[in-house]
């Protein structure tokens, strides 16, 4: 995982840390705590999570079964985000996955540690574009052009040679094509960052109407469907 996806947060130190957060799930486990935490993973983007049962706790490890999916992105990673309202000030955690068995839907995880989920803060879900999908923004006879980096229900980010000179919060027009479909959407620029010698990254915030709107979410809902094929097909199955 990035660090645009989370960081680590140190609460006392490490031992106590992780020693507070297997208590939880002792807790959990015995009953006298609510079962209600939530694994997180992210795959080109897109976030994969599912609620899991605890199956043992064993000194500073947590077997649990879990989702076929997850199963599968936990081999992939070999870690996890995991989220509950009963770990410290309601951060997040972060750990490794010592054994997964994806036929038998098991997780054993272990080396637990508080951590900051930055991509929760996110507005919506944000996917990759991997084909080459050229965007148009144009405002007052002034055109920034390039191809789509992501895309999420408010905002796009693309990669552009040249950017204009152009003020934050700029409203425009923008102009793609997806999923065959033709869109213009409404939107506004946000801010244009030089990534070296592979050109700008330019980010617009979008406002999209209702059939623009249930476009880019079936676009983004297959892309989830076929990140879970790729994990499938990938990954040797026990």
């Amino acid at each position: 995982m990035k660090n645009d996806i989370y960081h680590l947060v140190t609460v006392n130190d490490g031992a106590s840390d992780s020693a507070a957060i297997i208590k939880v799930f002792s807790e959990m486990a015995a009953g006298r705590l609510k079962s209600d935490f939530m694994l997180l993973n992210y795959y080109d983007e897109v976030p994969v999570s599912y609620g899991s049962t605890i199956a043992a706790v064993d000194g500073d490890s947590v077997e649990l079964k879990v989702h076929e999916h997850q199963a599968l992105i936990l081999k992939h990673d070999n870690s996890t985000l995991i989220k509950s309202r009963h770990f410290h000030h309601e951060l997040g955690v972060h750990c490794y996955a010592s054994y997964v068995n994806i036929a038998k839907k098991i997780a054993i995880l272990h080396n637990f540690a508080y951590a900051q989920i930055r991509a929760e803060r996110r507005e919506a879900v944000r996917v990759k574009v991997h084909d080459r999908l050229p965007l148009k923004f144009s405002y007052d006879g002034i055109t920034i052009e390039g191809n789509l980096l992501d895309i999420s229900g408010c905002g796009v980010s693309i990669r552009s040679d040249l950017v204009p000179a152009t003020n934050s919060d700029q409203v425009g027009l923008l102009s793609f094509t997806l999923a065959g479909t033709p869109l213009t959407v409404v939107g506004s620029f946000v801010r244009a960052t030089n990534d070296g010698s592979e050109g700008h990254v330019c980010v617009f915030k979008i406002k999209p109407d209702r059939t623009t709107d249930n476009i880019i979410g079936r676009f983004i809902y297959q892309r989830q469907v076929e990140i879970i094929q790729q994990l499938r097909e990938g990954l040797v199955v026990e």
